[in-house]
């Protein structure tokens, strides 16, 4: 069975859930609805406003750190790689840099390096550090973007997004709208990339 764990309800899986539709055991549920006895065989982390420093204000994450220890396969977007990175023994904080936000390129290396540069959709102002042990996958002129450790997979930027659902981002924390406008002009290159790298993610 595999978990998608959802942390705002305008954060879903999106993209992701469009590209998994062939997945019959893909079940989502809410981060503080999980009971610390879920026995997925994979699981996807979304997004969130929360910071992963601030879990003693959210008790669930405790049970997602356990979760993620427990389960061999993992992918983590954005808030859900920062506790990925976490759980594993990395580190996350308020990036140094200030925040990204909007389509930007970001460069692949490693396991991600057949991708190239790539844009990709970026929300976020918090950071992480490398687990011990895991490779760097892609990085900006700003922050690390994706790592993997095993088979646990983490990037920092958006591959569930479209148009629609920044849209509602923008109604719900606020920001430029502009930004839509950029998501409408590389949907198409946006949900191609998010395809390659859930295949690769499946092939590990």
């Amino acid at each position: 069975m595999m978990l998608g764990i959802i942390h705002h309800p305008v954060e879903g899986l999106g993209n992701i859930k469009e590209i998994l539709k062939e997945k019959d055991d893909l079940r989502e549920v809410r981060a503080d609805e999980l009971t610390g006895k879920e026995t997925p065989d994979s699981i996807v982390l979304m997004g969130g406003p929360m910071g992963v420093y601030e879990h003693d204000r959210y008790p669930f994450m405790e049970k997602e750190f356990e979760l993620i220890k427990r389960t061999p396969k993992v992918l983590g977007i954005c808030l859900g790689a920062q506790l990925l990175s976490y759980a594993l023994g990395g580190k996350v904080t308020p990036g140094s840099f200030g925040e990204e936000k909007g389509i930007m390129k970001v460069r692949t290396v490693s396991y991600l390096k057949t991708l190239g540069d790539i844009h990709v959709f970026q929300w976020h102002s918090d950071t992480f550090t490398l687990p011990e042990g895991a490779d760097l996958l892609a990085y900006s002129d700003k922050y690390f973007q994706a790592f993997l450790k095993e088979r646990r997979l983490g990037l920092q930027f958006h591959i569930e997004v479209d148009a629609k659902m920044v849209k509602s981002w923008i109604e719900t924390y606020g920001g430029n709208e502009e930004i839509v406008n950029q998501v409408k002009e590389h949907e198409e290159e946006l949900f191609h990339t998010a395809k390659r790298i859930i295949k690769l993610w499946f092939d590990l």
